[in-house]
């Protein structure tokens, strides 16, 4: 289950963590979830960009910005989903050789917390599937990727609000990425193209 991490060990990480490196990370198109973190009191730069809590030996993270990579052969599906407390969407950077498009993940209600009562909006945590599942509460995003190698990155841009407290500026989220399947009609068209192959070399024989 997805928790907030208090001020207090939030800031000491932070301090822990200034000297460390950003960290990209490989994606293998297999469409496995891959965790981002977004913690405004652990980040080095005190920011809303995605951070790593997970990917540097031993598996502690060092709250640096995280980006993640792969390369597609034809075409791919990159999918972003809002795991942590429902409310939250991202802005998405995919960049390649083409340049840099900026995307924003479906748009959600604004949702408030209230740390006095105990009371949180639904909580996907790290369930991504069940996350992506729930359309009407959960922000996502999917685009279809041509050939290409691209980077990956992105930053909180609507966050769930504590009725004292203001914006948290802390979830968690995940992307895959996922070899798109060949249509139908494209299997059609290449057998097409293979019988006028054959057929034009067997006349060639004759």
């Amino acid at each position: 289950m997805f928790t907030l991490r208090t001020p207090i060990a939030a800031a000491a990480l932070a301090l822990a963590s200034l000297s460390a490196q950003a960290v990209q990370v490989p994606l293998a198109l297999d469409g496995q979830w891959s965790a981002f973190t977004v913690d405004a009191l652990s980040a080095a730069s005190g920011g809303v960009e995605w951070i790593d809590t997970d990917h540097v030996s031993g598996g502690a993270g060092n709250f640096q910005p995280l980006s993640f990579s792969f390369t597609v052969a034809d075409k791919a599906w990159l999918r972003v989903v809002d795991g942590g407390l429902v409310g939250d969407t991202f802005r998405v950077s995919i960049t390649s050789a083409a340049g840099t498009q900026w995307l924003s993940t479906s748009a959600v209600q604004p949702q408030q917390t209230s740390f006095a009562t105990d009371s949180y909006p639904l909580n996907h945590g790290y369930d991504f599937d069940a996350a992506y599942a729930d359309t009407s509460n959960a922000s996502r995003l999917s685009v279809l990727l041509g050939a290409g190698t691209y980077t990956v990155t992105g930053s909180l841009l609507q966050s769930v609000s504590d009725v004292d407290a203001g914006a948290l500026n802390s979830t968690v989220g995940a992307l895959s990425v996922t070899a798109a399947v060949p249509e139908p009609s494209s299997y059609a068209l290449a057998f097409a193209g293979l019988a006028l192959v054959v057929a034009a070399r067997r006349r060639a024989a004759r």
